[in-house]
């Protein structure tokens, strides 16, 4: 791989902003078009994700930790008590 220079890092960077600018267009383009039922309903699917989907995630990972914990301290309680046993 080339070693990375300031030039080809502003390039990057460059090309990174003009994408987003260019999309951010397109996208207020598209807003813009819309009806204002389809408005509505694209606003309240981009609320649904933007709050539903991380509390989904939050909780799937809290509820993962409780059970690693769970089954943690149960294998170590049935270790005890096979050591206990010989």
């Amino acid at each position: 791989m080339n070693k990375m220079t300031f030039e080809s890092l502003n390039t990057l960077l460059d090309d990174i902003f003009r994408a987003t600018v260019q999309a951010a267009r397109s996208l207020l383009r598209a807003i813009g078009a819309m009806a204002w039922p389809q408005l509505f309903a694209t606003a309240v699917v981009l609320a649904l994700l933007l709050t539903i989907l991380p509390l989904a995630f939050t909780l799937f990972v809290a509820f993962m930790l409780v059970k690693l914990v769970v089954a943690a301290i149960v294998v170590q309680s049935r270790r005890h008590k096979h050591d206990g046993q010989d």
